[in-house]
């Protein structure tokens, strides 16, 4: 498992080859923020509201092993059809070991059956070295395919960690798997 490795193994090798001499100084995985976007979806069909809500929830909590948080619009805007207190998204926020074994179950199965993921290129990564990856399905993670589900729905993953220099969370996200193409 990742988690095992990681504290055994990864941070030995992150401390090693950054020069950190503190192992409380080495990056780590520190948030992520798995987002399902149903807003676009509910205006279009705003009859079946109940059931795409319920739909993005049960996905997502079956990706992140955590009942996800139904967000609100705070306010109205005419032009995309949004009333205020319409759900606009499901949104779950992982840290510790729910997030190692989230990042393990990406880099090992749902980042190499996507067809549009071809690596993380450097589009990808803020200037703090974090991740944000865009996926139009949910169907690369083997947890989402379900006959329940009645709706293709796009995922948001953000990705964020410990260190404050961009070269290092860079490093972090390496050493835990990631294919990078920079």
């Amino acid at each position: 498992m990742l988690r095992e490795e990681f504290d055994q193994k990864i941070k030995k090798e992150i401390m090693e080859e950054l020069g950190i001499k503190n192992i409380l100084a080495v990056p780590r995985p520190l948030v992520g923020i798995i987002n399902i976007g149903i807003g676009k979806l509910i205006t279009s069909q705003s009859e079946n509201k109940d059931k795409i809500v319920e739909d993005a929830t049960y996905v997502l909590s079956m990706i992140t092993g955590q009942k996800p948080k139904i967000i609100k619009a705070r306010k109205s805007v005419a032009g995309f059809k949004l009333r205020k207190n319409m759900p606009v998204a499901v949104l779950v926020t992982l840290r510790g070991k729910k997030l190692l074994d989230f990042i393990e179950r990406l880099v090992s199965y749902a980042l190499p059956r996507s067809r549009e993921f071809k690596g993380i290129t450097k589009n990808l990564i803020d200037n703090k070295g974090n991740i944000n990856l865009g996926f139009r399905e949910v169907n690369m993670f083997p947890e989402a395919i379900s006959d329940k589900i009645r709706y293709n729905f796009g995922i948001q993953i953000t990705l964020i960690g410990s260190s404050k220099k961009k070269e290092e969370n860079i490093y972090l996200w390496k050493k835990l798997g990631f294919p990078f193409k920079i």
